[in-house]
């Protein structure tokens, strides 16, 4: 055999020896002729051990010798010897063949059972034809190991008691009935010693402890060291023969389970197996009950070994029994109540839901929590029978649902009583994937047994990491299990949020930035608006605000704010108005501009919107008039026009402070139940930009007035239109429906000349329009959400919204084709009059402008009255030395976007009581005229005739012609206003 300790441990090796005329040592006769050992000097070393193979020799030709030694010189091995009785040799030579290992793993049951092993070699003379043989596996062995056959069982008791009164003798047994080697592998179940069956040892330093031979024969025994018996003798120990019966009949009805031991060690048991014929069930009761023989045979180490095998024969009735009587013997050997634990463990703990077994998990609970606490490691060795038979089962699941996995985890729990921190351990060592967690947690919910398992379950998924690839499936589990809500019911508030945001991390992905999966966390506002009605839910919305864009807070607070008060959803409108802002200064087409004022509107409606940033914000912006202005059609008061107007009017609203009223439901909707203040009226008259079209003017008046009456703000305003600038606004129903009617004597409004028109009747109706005009190029609006294509909640698409194409930018071309600068956003169309340019105020000063210079061509809305040629374009607009902007608004010069009057700068009188004032000088002076006419109209008539026609003395005063009409100062103007 190898030198090697690993070797000889682990392999079994051959050796045959024949007679044959040239071995492997180099010699003629009996010697090795095929082994399985690499080392010559081993195999020198075996042989001498082995005599050559002369050691062992058959008694009888048709039977083989076969058994086990123990040689002396070489302690801790073993050699398993067969030898064979050669047919064919006319020397009367017979064959060995050796099996050399340790002697932990060859044993005497092991021998006997290879009695029909197909790897013995046939007995033959001369050499191997392949000297080199396989070294044997262990587990190989054992597989081939067979009973022989089954021994008289009163024989073998006999032979035992043999043995056992004398341990320390050798033995041998003829003479018996039963098979010899049936009757020795009985006594090698039974008995841990060296035996040899029909084969005569030569040396005495290889001798076996028994010898079995079916006759009466002369072996080379010393008779001073062998007892030689037979089944007829008187056997010794009367007295333990009916115990020593029990353990014979114990060992042949299952040789397996049968642990040979020494004859030593079987003796010194000898007194309890009165004990083991009654059963491991009866003397446990025993014990239980305060038998103190019955205790100190259970606390034995041989009882504990007996115990084991025995334990597996017990039901859960009998178990049940046990555990709840376990109480009443305090100082059970550890031992002991652990293969109770282990038993109880294995039959409670499985797959199915047995309600027989709901008892002795009941029972159980005596033998896996006592009422001391006990330590650390104690509670560690008491829950390890759980532990391990549900590691086992989790192992073997092979694809078995989640429901399966939680009834064995909750049957751990009822059966061991788990703490938070054990029921998180067990599952972190398991590796139970995230969404089984969530659906263990979102099933135990409501029941006040399981807190500390749901507390457990809630612990193990906060120590989950956080893995891409299990985002669907823990999406999905959260989803149907309701976030768990109801599982977080009994956590502190700190807790529950922490818990809270780390589902969402393991069902959406990390907070903020660094989010990759953009398509799970956009599905986070509908999942959470499916448990709006939960009560936990305005309590863990700030939780919820970190996962999500603005854009997706939004998304969500339009789902909850008719569910929650508005102090619960503050939380997601955190930062939600400069995000609104830039995409109102972004916003590419008028349908997603409407929609984001809308969305505006609704947040002031809440008293969600800070109304000091948006006026501040709005202000730097301007009223959003330019993004507005280049967003309109080709109709200028058609669809696109009227839906500006309405965004205007909401704006206003907004900008002011105010609440919009809201609308009665009709399309177009008409002004509200409520105007506006005259003071905030004047801020936004001051605020306005571009005068044509007149949109932001538009928009003023329907704010300023109600649907059922005018204010005096409206009146004012309505008075700066010509009147056929209003009888082409009348001739829109769907315009005045918005604005409102003019008032009544909105038509003796100024003169034309005074104010251009803003609307042409011509351009009503056009066919053609000119591309709209693109917003100035501005940045990219810096959006947090990662699907840009979602829409706020959008208005109904009016049916201009497929005509307009992508509004680009471009100056205003003149009739002459020349490229004016303007300062505000205009259409180059061929059919429409362009739109009217702010005046300087050196042209407001000199009447041009606005309106038309003799000589010079009318305006245009003058076509349908007049019947006279187009209007030329205006002077290009003169930039005051400062650099501002004083142009002028609706036909009055020097009017800049901060006046909020309609006279010229420098000239116009703004206080009420100054104009008073300076009218009723103008009343005095024509007085004194008229006076004066009277007078001498009187003095030269004097001398005529009373009775008679008086002769008109002096020229008559004509009236003005009919086609200059004389306009009106602006002092006047003013003062009629």
């Amino acid at each position: 055999m190898s030198t090697t300790r690993g070797e000889r441990d682990t392999r079994i090796h051959q050796v045959v020896f024949r007679w044959t005329d040239q071995h492997l040592l180099g010699g003629r006769g009996v010697g090795p002729v095929g082994t399985s050992l690499s080392d010559q000097r081993d195999l020198a070393r075996w042989s001498d051990l082995l005599d050559n193979g002369d050691l062992v020799g058959p008694l009888r030709p048709d039977r083989p010798a076969l058994g086990l030694l123990r040689p002396r010189s070489r302690p801790g091995l073993a050699v398993v010897v067969r030898a064979d009785a050669v047919p064919t040799s006319s020397r009367g030579s017979h064959q060995v063949h050796a099996l050399l290992g340790a002697d932990e793993v060859l044993t005497a049951r092991l021998a006997l059972g290879l009695r029909h092993w197909a790897g013995w070699l046939p007995p033959q003379d001369g050499p191997l034809p392949d000297p080199h043989l396989p070294a044997l596996d262990p587990a190989d062995l054992d597989t081939a190991s067979t009973v022989p056959g089954r021994a008289d069982p009163q024989e073998v008791a006999a032979l035992l008691r043999h043995v056992l009164h004398h341990p320390d003798y050798h033995f041998h047994f003829a003479g018996a009935h039963s098979d010899p080697y049936a009757l020795g592998h009985a006594l090698a179940c039974l008995l841990d010693v060296s035996l040899v069956v029909e084969g005569d040892v030569q040396a005495a330093s290889a001798q076996p402890r028994i010898a079995v031979t079916a006759e009466k024969t002369r072996l080379h025994i010393p008779p001073s060291h062998w007892y030689r018996k037979s089944p007829a003798s008187r056997a010794p120990l009367e007295e333990w023969a009916d115990d020593i019966g029990y353990l014979v009949d114990r060992a042949l009805a299952d040789p397996s389970r049968a642990v040979p031991t020494s004859p030593e060690e079987r003796r010194r048991g000898l007194s309890d197996l009165h004990y083991q014929r009654e059963g491991l069930y009866r003397l446990l009761l025993r014990a239980l009950q305060g038998d103190a023989s019955a205790r100190r045979y259970l606390a034995q180490e041989d009882t504990l070994r007996w115990a084991r095998q025995e334990f597996a024969a017990l039901g859960p009735d009998e178990l049940a029994k046990l555990c709840r009587a376990w109480g009443g013997w305090p100082r059970a050997p550890r031992g002991l109540t652990a293969l109770l634990r282990d038993r109880v463990a294995g039959l409670a703990l499985d797959w199915r839901d047995d309600p027989d077994l709901d008892d002795l998990r009941g029972a159980g609970r005596q033998v896996f929590s006592p009422p001391v606490p006990e330590r650390p490691e104690e509670r560690h060795a008491q829950l390890r029978p759980v532990t391990d038979r549900v590691r086992h089962l989790w192992r073997d699941r092979s694809g078995r649902p989640a429901a399966d996995f939680d009834t064995l985890l909750w049957h751990a729990h009822q059966l061991a009583r788990l703490s938070t921190a054990e029921v998180r351990d067990l599952l972190t060592g398991l590796g139970v994937p995230a969404a089984t967690l969530v659906t263990l947690a979102g099933s135990h919910t409501g029941d006040v047994m399981a807190r500390e398992f749901r507390r457990g379950i809630l612990a193990a998924l906060q120590e989950y990491p956080d893995l891409p690839e299990d985002r669907p499936e823990v999406r999905a589990a959260l989803r149907k299990r309701g976030f768990l809500l109801d599982a977080l019911a009994d956590e502190t508030a700190e807790r529950r949020q922490a818990v809270f945001a780390h589902l969402l991390g393991l069902g959406y992905g990390p907070p903020g930035p660094g989010r990759t999966d953009s398509r799970l966390s956009d599905r986070l506002p509908e999942d959470l608006a499916a448990v709006d009605t939960h009560r936990l839910l305005p309590s863990l919305l700030p939780v919820a605000a970190r996962y999500l864009s603005v854009k997706e807070r939004l998304r969500l607070w339009y789902r909850l704010r008719g569910f929650l008060a508005d102090r619960e959803t503050a939380a997601l409108l955190d930062g939600a108005l400069p995000y609104l802002v830039d995409r109102l200064a972004g916003a590419p087409t008028l349908r997603e501009f409407r929609g984001i004022v809308k969305t505006l509107v609704e947040l002031r409606r809440a008293d969600a919107l800070p109304v000091e940033g948006f006026q501040r914000m709005c202000r730097e912006h301007g009223h959003f008039q330019e993004e507005l202005y280049a967003l309109r059609g080709r109709d200028r008061y058609g669809q696109a026009g009227q839906e500006i107007i309405l965004a205007f009017a909401d704006l206003m609203w907004l900008a002011s402070g105010e609440v919009p009223p809201l609308a009665d439901g009709r399309t177009p909707p008409p002004p509200g139940s409520r105007a506006l203040p005259e003071r905030k009226v004047e801020e936004l008259e001051r605020a306005e930009l571009y005068p044509r079209p007149a949109y932001f003017r538009l928009a003023l008046i329907r704010v300023s007035r109600t649907e059922s009456a005018h204010t005096p703000a409206s009146e004012r305003l309505w008075r700066v239109f010509s009147p056929e600038m209003v009888e082409s606004l009348q001739d829109r129903p769907d315009l005045m429906t918005i604005v409102g009617r003019p008032p009544a004597t909105a038509d003796s409004g100024t003169r034309p000349g005074r104010l251009r028109s803003l609307l042409s009747r011509s351009s009503t109706g056009a066919k053609k329009a000119a591309p709209p005009l693109a917003l100035p190029s501005r940045g990219p609006v810096e959006a947090e959400d990662g699907d840009p294509g979602r829409d706020e909640p959008s208005i109904p698409e009016p049916p201009y919204a497929s005509s307009g194409s992508t509004a680009r930018q471009h100056r205003p071309t003149a009739r002459d084709g020349a490229d004016h600068d303007t300062a505000r956003p205009s259409f180059a169309s061929t059919d429409e009059e362009p739109d009217e340019a702010p005046r300087t105020p050196r042209q407001a000063a000199e009447g041009t402008g606005a309106a038309p210079r003799p000589g010079e061509p009318a305006p245009q809305w003058y076509e349908d009255v007049a019947e006279q040629p187009a209007p030329a374009e205006p002077e290009p607009e003169r930039a005051r030395p400062d650099g501002r902007d004083r142009r002028g608004v609706w036909g009055h010069p020097g009017r800049g976007p901060t006046d909020s009057t309609f006279v010229g700068e420098g000239r116009g009188c703004r206080s009420p009581v100054l104009r008073t004032l300076l009218f009723a000088v103008f009343l005095a002076v024509l007085l004194v005229l008229v006076v004066v006419l009277v007078v001498v109209a009187v003095v030269g008539s004097g001398g005529s005739d009373w009775s008679s026609p008086p002769e008109q003395s002096g020229p008559a005063v004509s009236a003005p012609p009919q086609d200059t009409p004389a306009s009106p100062s602006p002092a006047v103007e003013e003062t009629s206003r």
